[in-house]
């Protein structure tokens, strides 16, 4: 008896466990998922971020008739972009992609755009529901998958407040300036040489770094560190004065305005610390203008390192609302530390020669 009601179960379940040979994937948002944070959304962008349903075959015959629905949550508008699958529709919240057969190991895919909330007042989820019927010798069966996101609110407030922080960060430059007598203190030879470093940073290497960044993939930050450092290390030892770094590279960034149109102006101040910290530095090592080469190492470093961490972790996510992988920006930061590191090895070496050329 047991073995007829084993072979009875046998017999009943069999054709649903064949039927299981349809695997569902998706994909969202639709971007390397090796450099950006993948499954989250950001509310108030004024995009529309892809996401792609992946359908494969996992069974040794050809299934027919596979008919897919993806519920779309939080009421997001719909796009569906041009590709080569065409019978793909969307109504409403809904998607709906039709494919006549797939056989035995293939997979085929189909892309649909949403476009994140306006706004949201917290964090969230929300679930994109996708099944999916179609047929194989056995009959008509079924299947679904999940595939759950994180959408986060448009970081306004963050962005005002960067904004506010900045010209507040830009004021008190100008009123330590004014008090302490800090641009007095340059002569005309001082301002042409920073002058002179800051057009080589911000057109010549900003210029090379931009043009072959692609080449070297996630390693093309250090054509822009290494020189930076090179020439921040040649700028304090030969202008020596309290508040080089900070005027070398508010004049760079003047430069990048004038030259590449950047809109940097409501982020002065934020650029402003990167000399800031370098200047701070030179102060905490008794004012030391890179005259060690490890002083020039520990200045390269802290700028290099302090800039991409920025970027990535600061501006990034709050002025424009992208989101790195957290592996990927922290990599990103070390290799500007390294960049930093030979740039300044380099930086000093360099530039103790050029001050006792001029002495």
């Amino acid at each position: 008896m047991k073995l007829i009601a084993i072979l009875i179960l046998l017999i009943f379940f069999l054709p649903q466990l064949a039927a299981a040979e349809l695997e569902i994937g998706m994909d969202i948002p639709l971007k390397n998922k090796e450099i950006y944070q993948e499954n989250r959304l950001v509310a108030g962008v004024s995009w529309y971020e892809r996401g792609q349903v992946v359908l494969t075959n996992t069974g040794d015959e050809k299934l027919h008739n596979i008919l897919v629905s993806v519920d779309v949550p939080l009421q997001m508008d719909i796009e569906i972009p041009v590709q080569a699958m065409k019978n793909i529709s969307a109504d409403n919240n809904n998607v709906t992609a039709r494919i006549g057969e797939l056989g035995p190991g293939e997979s085929i895919s189909f892309i649909f755009s949403v476009k994140p909330p306006e706004s949201i007042e917290f964090k969230k989820k929300g679930s994109f529901a996708i099944s999916a019927s179609y047929e194989d010798s056995t009959g008509t069966h079924s299947t679904s998958y999940t595939h759950v996101v994180e959408v986060v609110p448009p970081p306004s407030w963050i962005t005002y407040g960067t904004v506010l922080a900045s010209i507040c960060i830009i004021l008190l430059a100008f009123l330590v300036a004014w008090k302490f007598n800090v641009l007095e203190a340059f002569t005309t030879i001082d301002l042409i040489t920073i002058a002179l470093l800051a057009g080589l940073i911000g057109v010549v290497f900003r210029w090379f770094w931009q043009t072959f960044n692609d080449l070297l993939g996630p390693l093309g930050g250090l054509l822009f560190t290494i020189p930076t450092a090179v020439l921040m290390i040649i700028a304090l030892q030969i202008v020596r004065k309290p508040g080089t770094a900070t005027l070398l590279f508010t004049v760079v960034e003047l430069v990048a305005l004038v030259v590449w149109g950047s809109n940097i102006t409501v982020w002065m101040g934020w650029y402003m610390t990167e000399g800031i910290i370098v200047d701070i530095l030179v102060l905490l090592f008794k004012k030391d203008y890179a005259d060690r080469r490890s002083t020039a190492i520990i200045y390269a470093v802290a700028r290099s390192a302090y800039a991409y961490w920025m970027f990535y972790f600061f501006f990034a996510p709050a002025v424009w609302k992208v989101y790195y992988a957290p592996w990927y920006a922290w990599g990103e930061v070390g290799i500007a530390a390294i960049g930093g590191l030979i740039g300044g090895a380099i930086g000093y070496s360099i530039a103790k020669k050029v001050r006792g050329a001029m002495i």
